[in-house]
């Protein structure tokens, strides 16, 4: 039972007024209205008012759990927002919405996936659903009904589309040394791996790879980190609202000392990739930040065979 996962996008409609007709309704008029009917859910589900979340319902409007369990009536409703928000932590919703249709005169259809993360990064969740809004006599748009839905199965593979932008050679100078690096699927596309090299005037001082890979107790991409020298880390992966991703990494040196830090990859533009290691401590010790930005390397050009 988590209607919270989907009350987001089901809020977006209920800005809506005025003597417009579902069938009348365009892309431009819901962009105008997303933010003003996102700022409103937000701020009900981070206080948790389970008042105004039923409101955002009819007097008679019902919500059905991927369990079938019906809950009709704002009261229902919003006791159902209160267990819920008793038995969960706090956190943030991220939604898809796949579609909103009108479908007679003043009723509009949504379809959608919500995932819900909490702030502690502990526990997330998703629910695919269909929700009915109807445009009641003032001219304002209220949930009709919910339904909630299994969550449609996505493979590793499919995920990890998310970091695709990764794939290909990466390339560094700086110091006189030369970074190469290269990130590009497994063999059954279930993992990406990286590898990288460090070369110096006297030849490649160190090497290693990185694996990431989908972890479906945390619903979360998992890094795991070797190099040449007997250093190894592992990471956790989260997306940030810049469109960069940001990775929680903790570990050993070659000196076996413990090491932790945040690594994040900005993609910047077709070409480049900033890369920065934030808080950065080494047996307890503070280290400065680093910020770096690498080139992807072209392909080779084709050699033309003498005819």
């Amino acid at each position: 039972m988590r209607p919270f996962l989907f009350a987001f996008t089901l809020g977006l409609l209920t800005a809506w007024s005025g003597g417009t007709d579902a069938a009348e309704i365009n892309t431009q008029e819901l962009q105008s209205t997303v933010g003003q009917a996102a700022d409103q859910y937000s701020k009900a589900f981070k206080e948790r008012d389970v008042q105004a979340l039923a409101a955002l319902f009819t007097p008679e409007g019902e919500y059905v759990d991927s369990d079938g369990v019906v809950f009709h009536g704002r009261d229902a409703i919003a006791a159902e927002y209160k267990a819920t928000f008793e038995a969960t932590p706090p956190g943030e919703i991220s939604l898809a919405i796949l579609s909103i249709r009108p479908v007679a005169a003043g009723v509009l259809v949504e379809d959608g996936i919500s995932t819900f993360r909490s702030t502690d990064g502990e526990f997330s969740s998703q629910a695919r659903y269909t929700a009915t809004h109807a445009r009641q006599a003032d001219g304002k748009w209220l949930i009709v009904s919910v339904r909630e839905l299994d969550v449609p199965t996505l493979t590793p593979h499919a995920r990890l589309k998310a970091l695709s932008w990764l794939e290909g050679a990466w390339r560094e100078e700086v110091g006189g040394l030369t970074v190469a690096t290269e990130w590009k699927w497994s063999e059954d596309g279930n993992f990406l791996i990286s590898e990288f090299s460090i070369q110096g005037p006297g030849g490649i001082s160190r090497k290693g790879t990185q694996r990431v890979g989908w972890d479906a107790e945390r619903q979360q991409f998992r890094s795991w980190f070797f190099d040449s020298t007997g250093g190894s880390a592992e990471g956790w992966w989260t997306a940030n609202e810049n469109g960069s991703w940001s990775v929680q990494l903790a570990g050993v040196d070659a000196e076996g000392k413990r090491h932790s830090s945040i690594l994040s990859y900005f993609p910047d533009g077709g070409d480049g990739l900033v890369i920065t290691q934030d808080q950065r401590y080494r047996e307890g010790r503070n280290l400065p930040s680093i910020t770096q930005r690498i080139v992807k390397t072209p392909p080779p050009a084709a050699v033309r065979k003498a005819p």
